[in-house]
């Protein structure tokens, strides 16, 4: 007698795969829902870089120091806004979306003459 040998996957196979791909996507999904905050933040960090560098660049160009409006005027960043700080500190950059606001490292006086 020739037995017939079926090909296939059992419903048990079947069903403990997909609560392995359960499992798997369970841990993976909230290791990715904080991304946006993280890359805004991260936009921000690297205008308030921009920032310096332009002030370095401008007192490199002009060998005098710079008020921090020409400063923010010669920075091109994309993604938000500075806001006018004091005295060349206590500038902030605010994301357009998503509200987050990043306080900038002062720059040195002898780079900024004002506000």
């Amino acid at each position: 007698m020739t037995s017939l040998r079926q090909k296939g996957f059992t419903l048990i196979e079947l069903v403990v795969v997909i609560v392995i791909l359960g499992i798997l996507a369970a841990v993976a999904i909230p290791q990715f829902t904080d991304l946006s905050t993280s890359a805004r933040t991260s936009v921000a960090d690297t205008s308030c870089g921009a920032l310096a560098s332009t002030a370095t660049l401008l007192f490199a160009s002009n060998r005098v120091g710079t008020t921090m409006a020409s400063i923010q005027a010669a920075t091109t960043a994309t993604g938000g806004t500075f806001s006018a700080g004091t005295n060349c500190g206590n500038t902030t950059f605010s994301t357009t979306t998503g509200g987050v606001t990043v306080n900038c490292p002062t720059i040195p006086p002898a780079l900024c003459t004002g506000p």
